[in-house]
């Protein structure tokens, strides 16, 4: 019965039937234009955002590298100022050191002391040979003195190397009444206070003497504290169990 109704439809009815299907198929290809858009707008959206996130990222980047480069200034200068003050510390101990010398020649001359003698005398053997505790040291400072607020300290002779510092304790005659492992390491942390440039170093302890009383060598050396001493000409470095403080 339908067949028959479409064989009898007339051409009108047929036109107008295209004409609904092609209205249908505009229809239909204008909501595909839309979605198009509306997706390419989604899409232009989303990229504005990544450009925004983008652009936010390098800002932030760009504060954190500006951060980094004034904390980097900062330290430079503080650094700068610590050389500057351990220079004028360096240069007023000499100058005291050389007017003393000076007034000595005057009055006649006046002798060294035992343990002024043992410091100069190891000072310079530390100064021909840098070497310490299986490390090369590359500068030797002697009668290291510092103050910061209520701490003052004077360290006989020290030596220094970039990732290391060696602590030299110098006596004439070396007993158990003038040289006490505890206190030696216990000067290690007062040195990392007045120096905290060093306070990530490899800090050694070491004693040096002329001579030392029976038993007071065995003592530092079980405590990881080296012993120097002169034998004949030579200076000899007993540091076979030191170890970094």
């Amino acid at each position: 019965m339908n067949m028959k109704k479409n064989q009898n439809l007339t051409w009108d009815e047929i036109n107008n039937r295209f004409a609904q299907t092609e209205q249908l198929i505009k229809e239909e290809m204008q909501l595909i234009k839309e979605s198009r858009k509306e997706r390419e707008e989604e899409r232009k959206e989303r990229e504005e955002e990544r450009k925004e996130r983008e652009e936010e990222r390098k800002e932030r980047e760009k504060e954190r590298e500006k951060e980094r480069k004034e904390r980097e200034k900062e330290r430079k200068e503080r650094e700068k100022e610590r050389k500057e003050e351990r220079k004028e510390i360096n240069q007023r101990w000499d100058l005291t050191r050389q007017e003393l010398d000076r007034i000595a020649q005057q009055v006649g001359g006046i002798s060294h002391s035992n343990g002024e003698m043992a410091e100069t005398y190891f000072y310079n053997a530390f100064k021909a040979n840098k070497t310490f505790a299986n490390e090369k040291f590359d500068r030797v400072k002697r009668n290291l003195a510092y103050k910061k607020e209520d701490i003052e300290a004077e360290f006989d002779i020290v030596l220094f190397n970039g990732k290391s510092a060696a602590i030299i304790e110098v006596k004439y005659n070396a007993k158990h009444g003038n040289v006490r492992a505890k206190e030696l390491i216990a000067r290690v942390e007062i040195f990392k206070i007045l120096y905290p440039e060093y306070k990530d170093y490899n800090i050694y302890l070491g004693v040096a003497a002329m001579s030392f009383r029976k038993g007071l060598e065995t003592k530092l050396h079980s405590a990881g504290i080296a012993t120097v001493r002169q034998i004949g000409r030579k200076m000899v470095v007993y540091d076979q169990d030191v170890r970094a403080f």
